[in-house]
């Protein structure tokens, strides 16, 4: 299991974790299948966090909203809480760039990383409509073993984005950037694992 969150080689870098145990692996291994279904299923994950929360909305390559499971190379329209981004109609998006499945005797785990990208709306267009870097990335991953499951958010390289075109894109950016950086991002990924997990131990009726 190897090489599944991004390495961290500049800017900050945030982790979120949550786990449940339960009474068999058999159940574990059932729990493992709703967590993973609950991570596909993007538009549903603000209703998963505690508000004020980001609105998540996967789209298709051409900025299009849909409503099915996730795939690798869709998009994700990001409409945060506080100022928009201009350029973009207040969004934010991230690309789906890598997904990951692999199951052994000992154990079983599925992530998925995310990266800001350009708006697909606007195919012409190339800055990234996001307030971090390009460089940046976000990777989300269920992993059982035994009778264990582990919920996580991984956060690497977050470099705050000032270099689009847009002067406007680049001051806000810059002004949401900052307050991430200096941990205001943390709640709002701490706030989408925990209500994951809380969901799945809701159904299997375990402790948080």
């Amino acid at each position: 299991m190897k090489n599944i969150i991004p390495q961290q080689k500049d800017g900050k870098r945030l982790d979120c974790f949550e786990s449940l145990e339960f009474p068999s692996e058999a159940i574990a291994n059932m729990a493992f299948d709703l967590a993973v279904d609950n991570l596909k299923n993007v538009n549903q994950w603000y209703e998963f966090a505690a508000p004020p929360a980001t609105v998540f909305q996967l789209t298709s390559g051409y900025g299009m909203p849909i409503e099915r499971s996730l795939e690798l190379h869709d998009y994700i329209r990001l409409d945060i809480p506080g100022p928009g981004l201009p350029s973009s109609g207040g969004y934010d998006w991230v690309n789906v760039v890598h997904i990951m499945s692999e199951k052994t005797a000992d154990y079983q785990v599925f992530a998925i990383t995310l990266k800001p990208c350009p708006d697909p709306s606007h195919p012409d267009d190339k800055n990234t409509a996001h307030f971090f870097e390009g460089i940046s990335s976000s990777t989300f991953l269920i992993e059982q073993r035994r009778n264990s499951l582990l919920f996580q958010y991984a956060g690497r390289n977050e470099i705050i984005n000032v270099d689009n075109d847009n002067l406007s894109d680049n001051i806000r950016n810059y002004f949401v950037g900052l307050a991430a950086k200096l941990g205001a991002s943390y709640p709002q990924w701490k706030s989408l694992i925990k209500g994951m997990a809380n969901v799945v131990a809701k159904k299997f009726d375990v402790q948080l």
